[in-house]
């Protein structure tokens, strides 16, 4: 039987179309294969962190956790053991911080007032001996507020535009109840709720020696008053001090302007020196002056 000459060229083009199709399909298949594993390895490796991709034992991740709850940890050693337990301190700390403010019995909220109840401690816990010493500081502070409060509203009298009445300085660690400066010069005035004693006379004075440092060129002395602001009217001003001890002048409220007043304008601030004294000891950015060492007692 005759043959085709071209039968035995036909087999061998479909052999070959047929291997080469399998040949693709095997390469596909193993890169497809190869890219799944590079896959879930680089997974894993992100999961173990990079400390395991550089071959040191994997760390327990720790989880913070809201404080009262139990720290857990986010993954276990490589051996399989135990997650370690970790107790942030600041987790007690918020927890303490979240108190701050409540009594002790503030637990039990009161319905009626829709506030806390506190605790009444009932009866006394100290004896009248515990208590009569401090009862007398805090009525002579009592006063002194009091006999300050009458000397401001005085001194608040001055006219603002030729005088500056500054309360409280603090100069050189000390507190000066009102500083003065005008029209007759400066002065500082001490209010007291009672007469001074003469261990207190000398302390104003002193303590004035720094306000004419803070002047470094002003021709006048700084005069220092002492205000009797709760003594009855008629206390006319006196000059009072010790042989060898800087004293004072002392003088009832209804003198206190008078005295003030009476000295004339030979070492007096004129407006635009007040006005500039305002400009210069406004306020300004930066750290906060640290606090007097050192406070008069007087009574």
């Amino acid at each position: 039987m005759p043959i085709p000459a071209n039968a035995t060229s036909a087999h061998s083009t479909l052999d070959v179309i047929l291997g080469a199709g399998i040949l693709i399909w095997a390469l596909g298949s193993a890169t497809a294969m190869f890219a799944w594993i590079a896959k879930l390895a680089h997974r894993r490796s992100r999961r173990r962190g990079t400390v395991a991709s550089r071959g040191r034992p994997v760390r327990p991740v720790p989880r913070f956790v809201p404080a009262g709850g139990k720290s857990i940890t986010a993954a276990a050693d490589q051996g399989g053991g135990t997650p370690a337990v970790f107790a942030p301190r600041w987790n007690e700390l918020h927890a303490e911080a979240c108190n701050v403010g409540n009594s002790a019995g503030a637990a039990d909220p009161n319905a009626a007032t829709g506030g806390f109840e506190a605790p009444v401690v009932e009866g006394p816990r100290c004896s009248p001996e515990t208590l009569e010493p401090l009862s007398e500081h805090l009525d002579a502070s009592h006063a002194l507020a009091q006999a300050e409060a009458r000397v401001a509203q005085t001194l608040a009298a001055l006219p603002s535009g030729r005088w500056l009445v500054e309360r409280y300085a603090l100069i050189a660690g000390h507190r000066i109840p009102f500083l003065a400066l005008g029209e007759t010069g400066v002065f500082t005035v001490w209010a007291l709720g009672g007469p001074p004693t003469w261990d207190e006379l000398p302390i104003p004075a002193r303590v004035a020696t720094h306000v004419e440092r803070a002047l470094p060129g002003y021709s006048g002395p700084v005069r220092v008053g002492i205000c009797r602001a709760l003594a009855p009217a008629g206390v006319e001003p006196r000059w009072w001090c010790r042989p060898g001890e800087p004293g004072a002048w002392v003088m009832g409220l209804d003198w206190l302007i008078r005295w003030i007043e009476h000295f004339g304008p030979n070492h007096a601030l004129g407006a635009k020196d007040l006005q500039r004294l305002r400009e210069l000891s406004r306020p300004k950015p930066g750290p906060v002056a640290g606090a007097p060492d050192v406070v008069p007692d007087l009574r």
